[in-house]
């Protein structure tokens, strides 16, 4: 089974998730420990907080290799980020600062502000990503409080072309938030759902960076195929393109 985890916070000291190589060794041996074959390492690119250029994170990324190198490590981590999308950071669309999978490719994983701004218009960004010739990948759409208020904004934006990607931890029950954990569900029960990753930031429970007990749980709910699919098929869909 080779699942492929394409949100993940694996490289350190670049945002809020590991600070250490260790952390990040740490990490990559619990994924590779548990099946996880391929991790999409997506940091984020959220301006003025964390303004990581393609190049920042290529380097950070280098550094983790050499950790799967040293170590023998058998899993591979590619380039991505986690876009955060607002009216102060659309500029870097225009200006190639955000990261897609693999950095060339056509997906692009994006973020939005848990409490909506009146200032900004989500519909309006995911259309001019598409509009650009990419393929946006919601990133958990399930902790939004905005989107549990619009619940339609998911069948649309589904319908404009976007994946929805639910995390881990809203699947199996184990947010903090209990209105993300009852959304994912929701999404679920509707077919609402593309793809599942770990949104990792550390080796710690509850967000490990692990896919294979979601994957049981899924089998045992939704049927096999739909694990399949949402931890190998389209993940493998999302990084090759």
């Amino acid at each position: 089974m080779h699942m492929i985890d394409v949100h993940c916070h694996i490289l350190y000291r670049v945002d809020d998730a590991s600070q250490r190589s260790t952390e990040s060794l740490d990490m990559l041996k619990v994924a590779a420990a548990d099946g996880v074959k391929v991790i999409a390492a997506t940091s984020h690119i959220k301006p003025p907080m964390y303004e990581n250029t393609k190049a920042d994170l290529q380097e950070a990324l280098e550094n983790v290799q050499a950790l799967i190198d040293a170590n023998h490590l058998d899993i591979e981590v590619i380039l991505g980020a986690e876009n955060f999308l607002n009216h102060k950071s659309m500029h870097l669309l225009d200006e190639d600062g955000f990261v897609t999978y693999g950095d060339n490719g056509k997906y692009m994983l994006v973020e939005f502000a848990w409490t909506k701004n009146a200032m900004d218009k989500p519909t309006s960004y995911l259309q001019r990503i598409i509009d650009k010739g990419y393929i946006p990948v919601v990133a958990h759409p399930e902790r939004y409080q905005w989107v549990h208020e619009d619940y339609e904004l998911v069948r649309l934006w589904r319908k404009m072309g976007c994946l929805m990607q639910v995390n881990r931890t809203s699947v199996l029950q184990l947010d903090k938030m209990q209105k993300a954990n009852e959304f994912a569900t929701r999404l679920l029960e509707d077919d609402l759902v593309d793809c599942i990753a770990t949104d990792s930031h550390a080796p710690y429970a509850p967000r490990l960076p692990k896919l294979s007990d979601v994957y049981t749980y899924i089998s045992k709910h939704y049927g096999e195929a739909k694990a399949k699919s949402y931890l190998i098929d389209v993940p493998q869909q999302i990084i090759s393109k």
